[in-house]
């Protein structure tokens, strides 16, 4: 078997490599706590440049934590951008998160038995947001979840 390269989508992922901060708003949900929080985020691809791994850390009023590890790739039958997350609520990636770029944007869709997650980043050179929305299960329509801006360290 022939070992995969990096290919186009691979790297268009180098968009996120590198170390980031910033602020964000948490918005009313089930999961935790709404309010102002900070962010930092550290993106790194793996040796083969196949896997583009990240770190999160959230820390929201009151000292409340989150954290986050994730992996963005690509699935080269589908040639989609994939992204596998794990947080701190504990909730398993039952299916990867599935997307593509849309100009700067890149937008993955998560479908899971409590509904559907939706994650857009807008990356420039030196600044992204991210924001978050979910649809539940008994919702119609999506709601957010938090909205942040971030700026690049490194």
């Amino acid at each position: 078997m022939t070992p995969l390269t990096p290919g186009p989508l691979h790297e268009s992922l180098a968009r996120l490599e590198g170390a980031w901060e910033g602020e964000e708003e948490v918005f009313p949900n089930p999961w935790g706590p709404s309010g102002p929080a900070k962010g930092r985020w550290d993106f790194r691809f793996d040796p083969a440049r196949l896997s583009l791994i990240h770190d999160f850390a959230e820390e929201r009023a009151g000292g409340c934590r989150f954290d986050a590890h994730g992996v963005l790739t690509v699935d080269p039958a589908a040639q989609e951008i994939v992204w596998f997350w794990f947080d701190s609520y504990g909730f398993p990636p039952l299916a990867p998160s599935r997307g593509s770029w849309e100009g700067d944007r890149l937008i993955l869709v998560k479908h899971t038995p409590r509904g559907i997650g939706r994650s857009v980043f807008t990356v420039g050179p030196d600044r992204f947001r991210h924001e978050i929305e979910t649809r539940l299960a008994d919702q119609a329509d999506f709601t957010p979840i938090m909205r942040g801006e971030f700026r690049r360290l490194r």
